[in-house]
């Protein structure tokens, strides 16, 4: 996976537009379907501007392994699915984190009597 699609990746594992990051990293939001459709490397300075938005180390961003190089193929699996599991429920989470406090307990209530 190139550098791009792990951008775009970190971006919907965040909840992160691509405008968002956009703005936040100042370049243009086009520069991310460019460079997914050429699989092409960015300027340093805004590869390094990207992954100080999106908090993660570079070199994850570049796929550069480290000495965890030998990380087993399952753990990698789970951390696709953990993604998809966070991404599929964060619209949830932030609805649930808007209501008031005594909408949150009675709503936890409800879920808890449900195991």
């Amino acid at each position: 996976m190139g550098f791009w699609q792990n951008v775009d990746d970190e971006c919907e594992y965040l909840g992160i537009t691509r405008k968002e990051l956009a703005e936040k990293a100042d370049f243009s939001v086009h520069t991310i379907s460019n460079g997914i459709k050429r699989d092409g490397m960015p300027a340093a300075d805004l590869a390094l501007r990207i992954s100080k938005v999106l908090n993660i180390p570079l070199e994850k961003l570049l796929n550069i392994n480290t000495e965890q190089q030998t990380a087993s193929f399952l753990e990698t699996e789970k951390q696709k699915q953990d993604k998809k599991i966070f991404s599929t429920y964060l619209p949830l989470v932030k609805k649930i984190h808007k209501l008031d406090d005594d909408s949150k307990k009675a709503l936890f209530l409800i879920i808890d009597k449900m195991n």
